[in-house]
């Protein structure tokens, strides 16, 4: 335990001792905790998620017609919470009217659009579908069958409790050896979205955040996208300086300029773009290999 939970712990003491009537210390009561650093959310890596999709896609396949219906379901709300980045309120107060927002709940998913209503804060707001997240959808509803209530998502004709997908979720999680809660998908979420180069204010949308210092937490996890920048950007400096430097020396050689047009195929290109510097990378080749004919 860390000192804060130390002290909330006694905190905690001594206020049931007041409580009771029982006299203690005040000054006790106005210690404060120690400030600590925001963390880093925790994202799920790429190769985990995939085990718990293969575990969940074994249960979705089963021949017990229960159990495999919890798996076509537990898919469903697993890749909302993942693509979407939904809480686990979110999904467990989904009402079949948020999806059937058109003339049909066929037409609504084909939209790949649902409400979220009353969500934290109190705001409502309309999400777009993956497309994997709407097939889930799709085949969990042709298996889900009646139930008196109006809730998406229903285990033996009621709404999901509060524990229902943390529970699931660990069921999964220990068949792979590992540990993910219905959060470190939201995370996740964020983290996919962040490393594909969604900007900053898409992600702070699509994860139904008041503020952007809240989104911005979670851009110091793509590391990957970081990376690449700064190696590709290196990559332009370096030739430019390696270009520079030989210029007393008299003009660039083949491999220079090789270097030169490699670091500007590395950067974000549109296809246009990539044909050109493809067909330039050639001609200074074919340059090359005359030269050395030549001699």
């Amino acid at each position: 335990m860390t000192l804060n939970s130390h002290l909330s712990a006694l905190h905690g003491l001594l206020f049931f001792l007041t409580e009771q009537g029982r006299p203690v210390c005040q000054r006790m009561l106005r210690v404060q905790s120690l400030s600590e650093g925001s963390r880093l959310p925790r994202d799920v890596p790429v190769d985990q998620i995939q085990a718990l999709m293969q575990e969940i896609e074994k249960d979705a396949t089963r021949d017990h017609a229960g159990i495999r219906r919890m798996g076509v379901m537990d898919r469903a709300w697993f890749l909302l919470m993942l693509h979407r980045g939904l809480r686990t309120r979110e999904v467990r107060f989904m009402l079949r009217c948020d999806l059937d927002t058109s003339a049909s709940l066929s037409a609504s998913l084909e939209g790949r659009r649902v409400r979220i209503e009353q969500s934290k804060g109190l705001k409502d707001r309309i999400v777009c579908l993956s497309g994997a997240t709407v097939e889930a959808l799709h085949a969990y509803l042709d298996v889900r069958g009646p139930a008196p209530t109006d809730h998406v998502f229903t285990f033996r004709h009621l709404p999901l409790t509060v524990s229902y997908c943390y529970a699931r979720l660990r069921t999964y999680s220990r068949r792979c050896g590992l540990h993910v809660t219905p959060h470190h998908l939201r995370h996740t979420a964020a983290t996919l979205l962040l490393n594909a180069g969604a900007p900053i204010l898409t992600v702070q949308t699509v994860l139904g955040h008041k503020h952007i210092d809240t989104t911005l937490g979670y851009a110091r996890l793509y590391d990957g996208t970081v990376a690449a920048d700064y190696y590709r950007a290196m990559g332009q400096v370096e030739a430019r300086m390696e270009l520079a430097q030989s210029t007393n020396d008299g003009p660039p050689t083949g491999g220079q300029l090789l270097a030169l047009v490699d670091a500007l195929r590395d950067g974000t290109l549109n296809e246009d773009q990539r044909e050109t510097v493809h067909a330039l990378r050639l001609g200074i080749l074919a340059l090359a290999e005359q030269e050395c004919e030549v001699v």
